[in-house]
């Protein structure tokens, strides 16, 4: 809602690639599709001329424009006839400075870095790149800096029994938990479903061949049974997005997807999230399951 408590429906667009399905209906390529139908079905021409013409409309009628860092560079923003009034740049503390100034070329009246330097750093691969500061982020040499720095003390994604670990180890103690959140789930009266528990599988890592990315099918078949078995006495869990799978590695999220669609179908990616670490910002999950392999 808005300043006067009315209903707000802004005109919202995602770019980007690969467009997850939670979000398909406001990617770009989804509505120029919808608005090439509409353009075929009056006998209009759909060459790339009104392709472009259709990109530039959707991106101007906006009123909130979501993308990557990297993927704001592109040339789609040049055809703009406006700047942007307020850039909002999440998880900050994630990314490079260079990534962080790449949407404010476009011109903008404000900005808000939104981020948490305790998380994970920017992915820097040189050692020489990070000794030389490259992985600080623009959230920390501001920070570092003396700019004032809001801190958001309350976290509304933890069961408390998980956010006590965080709180105690990594901010002093002063995290708070949101309400609602030491609600008890109807799993939770299994002790292998509580909200955390920890399974020693005795599985064996071997690398892919060609990538360097460990694997382990031992706990890729464990997860698919303990999914199955929640899935089977909690149907609630397979018509919702409400259940994540987390891997350190890139080569174990592919072995993980491609069992759970083996074993479930093709169905199982609309209620099912796979990952890595990096690449997941878990929203609103009912249940995660993190397969950490050996990672200590």
């Amino acid at each position: 809602r808005d300043e006067n408590n009315n209903t707000y429906n802004p005109k919202i667009v995602r770019i980007g690639l690969k467009a997850h399905h939670s979000v398909k209906a406001v990617s770009m390529d989804y509505l120029i599709q919808q608005k090439l139908s509409g353009v075929a079905s009056d006998g209009g021409r759909r060459g790339a001329g009104e392709y472009d013409r259709i990109r530039a409309s959707l991106l101007d009628e906006a009123a909130i424009v979501f993308s990557t860092l990297s993927f704001s560079g592109s040339a789609i923003f040049t055809r703009m006839t406006r700047a942007f009034d307020v850039v909002i740049i999440d998880e900050a503390a994630q990314a490079v400075e260079p990534a962080t100034l790449v949407p404010l070329v476009h011109g903008c009246r404000q900005v808000f870095l939104v981020g948490d330097p305790v998380q994970l750093p920017a992915t820097v691969i040189s050692k020489t790149a990070q000794n030389l500061g490259y992985r600080t982020s623009l959230f920390q040499r501001f920070q570092a800096a003396g700019f004032p720095v809001q801190m958001l003390k309350i976290q509304y994604r933890m069961h408390p029994e998980i956010s006590v670990f965080p709180s105690k180890e990594f901010y002093e103690g002063i995290l708070e938990d949101g309400e609602g959140l030491n609600k008890k789930r109807p799993w939770h009266s299994y002790s292998c479903f509580g909200p955390f528990c920890f399974f020693d599988v005795d599985g064996v890592e071997s690398q892919l061949s060609g990538s360097g990315s460990t694997v382990n099918e031992d706990e890729v078949g464990f997860i698919t049974l303990l999914y199955h078995q929640l899935a089977m006495r909690y149907p609630e869990l397979k018509s919702s997005s409400q259940v994540a799978v987390i891997s350190p590695y890139r080569g174990q999220v592919k072995l993980l997807k491609d069992h759970f669609r083996s074993t479930f179908g093709d169905q199982s990616k609309e209620v099912i999230d796979v990952n890595t670490v990096d690449g997941f910002q878990v929203t609103s999950l009912l249940t995660c399951i993190a397969d950490l392999l050996y990672v200590m």
